[in-house]
């Protein structure tokens, strides 16, 4: 995924030079619901989100209409815009003073935009972005503070049995950029019979990727998982931590997993 760039989508956004205050209110506020968001937009809502940003530029203001048709969104829409305007108010059609973000060009905002608009499942492609880009957490941090505990009820979100990669990832696209920001999280496992090696590797082995182990098992609370599972994400993050640390041990697992996929 490309972050902040600028060839792909200038045929997209035009000729069009700069937003209005309003708008980049609204642009901001939208994509800082999206990384709030626990669950994938409804197919409908994101079919009218990829329909806008075909046409981003001149379609800014729909999203503002858009978020009054999905409760979650338009909760967390106007708690971020809010946020951004100094009277408390909604105040959808009146421009006011922005507070001081991080300083970004109209054309980057309106790249980044349109990119996780587009995208089949704008969710995670913001979730992504944030947890890949330190600009785009620097931009959204006003409308993101922290709180105390971030809590993931994994049964309502995955199901008694957490068996698959997918599964694993969706966890992890919410956990990450929490991590990242220094955020407690909390995985409820309540009501799970199973979560699998696969599961466990994708929502909790490849924080090692970018984030030390001292700081997952500082930040990041395990709730009624059992007691196989648990021995099992020992294991996993063991090997994971061996494997994002040592490049040696990476290339041989690797070559070893590229023989197998040759044989199948």
């Amino acid at each position: 995924m490309s972050i902040l760039t600028t060839g792909q989508h200038s045929l997209l956004l035009g000729n069009f030079k700069l937003m209005d205050l309003l708008n980049k209110i609204t642009l901001k506020s939208f994509l800082a619901a999206l990384v709030r968001q626990a669950h994938s937009l409804p197919a409908d809502l994101q079919r009218e989100v990829n329909a806008i940003a075909t046409a981003l530029a001149a379609k800014i203001s729909q999203l503002d209409l858009l978020t009054e048709d999905y409760p979650p969104l338009e909760q967390d829409y106007i708690a971020t815009r809010r946020l951004l305007q100094d009277d408390g108010d909604r105040l959808r059609s009146s421009v006011v003073a922005e507070n001081p973000a991080v300083a970004i060009s109209d054309q980057q905002l309106l790249n980044l935009a349109s990119e996780i608009l587009a995208a089949e499942d704008s969710v995670s492609c913001a979730k992504q972005a944030y947890a890949q880009s330190t600009e785009f957490r620097q931009l959204l941090a006003q409308m993101l503070p922290q709180t105390s505990s971030y809590t993931i009820n994994i049964l309502d979100l995955i199901g008694k049995y957490c068996m698959t990669t997918e599964d694993g990832q969706r966890v992890y696209d919410l956990i990450h950029p929490k991590l990242l920001e220094e955020q407690p999280v909390e995985l409820d496992f309540t009501g799970v019979e199973i979560a699998a090696s696969p599961f466990l590797n994708f929502a909790i082995g490849q924080l090692l990727k970018d984030i030390p182990l001292e700081t997952i098992n500082r930040l990041l609370t395990k709730k009624n998982l059992n007691s196989l599972d648990e021995e099992a994400l020992e294991l996993i993050i063991d090997d994971c931590q061996r494997y994002y640390s040592d490049s040696k041990f990476r290339s041989r697992v690797d070559q070893v997993i590229y023989e197998l996929a040759n044989t199948l």
